[in-house]
């Protein structure tokens, strides 16, 4: 937006000033993946190119995940980049430095000593009420 001062040795007239802006930053081009064109076979079958491969790391027999987006996307990684992405989005859950193994072992022990204490209290009234009857005679 325009400036205007009034200058009032010179009269009453309104003088325009313009605006300073600053530099912008260079110009920089947005990377663009490359597009690969690949073919499917009579038999569905795709054929990755040999750089996609190398750059992935990815050899005959490797699993691959594939992965259908709802606009029609569709996603390959490898087992390495599917596993990590799964652990990602479980990571809030997790408390730094306790393990869950750890927590689902002493889970397991204090279930394990509820039971053995309810099998005690359960075998010590049998036994009383066996005995019970005996004495009564």
């Amino acid at each position: 937006m325009a400036k205007y001062s009034l200058k009032r040795e010179r009269g009453m007239r309104a003088r325009e000033s313009a605006p300073t802006y600053e530099s912008l930053p260079p110009y920089e081009p947005i990377p663009i993946p490359p597009v690969y064109h690949v073919t499917v076979s009579d038999r569905g079958r795709l054929v990755l190119p040999a750089n996609i491969r190398e750059k992935l790391k990815i050899q005959d027999g490797d699993p691959i995940s594939l992965t259908l987006e709802d606009d029609g996307r569709v996603t390959l990684q490898t087992r390495e980049v599917a596993i990590r992405r799964m652990r990602g989005m479980f990571k809030h859950l997790a408390t730094p430095g306790v393990r869950a193994s750890d927590r689902l072992i002493a889970e397991r022990r204090r279930q394990a000593r509820m039971e053995d204490r309810e099998f005690r209290e359960r075998t010590a009234l049998h036994r009383r009420m066996k005995r019970e009857p005996l004495k009564r005679r």
